[in-house]
């Protein structure tokens, strides 16, 4: 799954999944009917490995805006920069 991440301002960004081939596209499809269990921790890991790949290395998953989404495919996620 490859992501494209948009900064918003420091602590928010908007992430969207671009799947990249049918297992990526299937993972978005049962995720939005199945909003609970292994699909949901799944999606939850590519947001992650967005904020670490693209925002910083020690960037973690705070909080998702719902009325800022269009979940599982483009979310409006709220983070935090954990330094060492």
């Amino acid at each position: 799954m490859k992501y494209l991440v948009k900064e918003i301002s420091e602590g928010n960004c908007d992430i969207t999944l671009l799947p990249e081939n049918l297992n990526d596209r299937n993972l978005l499809a049962e995720t939005a009917k199945n909003l609970e269990g292994d699909f949901q921790k799944t999606i939850q890991s590519h947001y992650e490995d967005a904020l670490k790949n693209e925002v910083h290395g020690n960037a973690t998953f705070v909080s998702l805006n719902n009325e800022d989404s269009n979940y599982p495919k483009r979310v409006n996620v709220n983070y935090q920069i954990i330094l060492s």
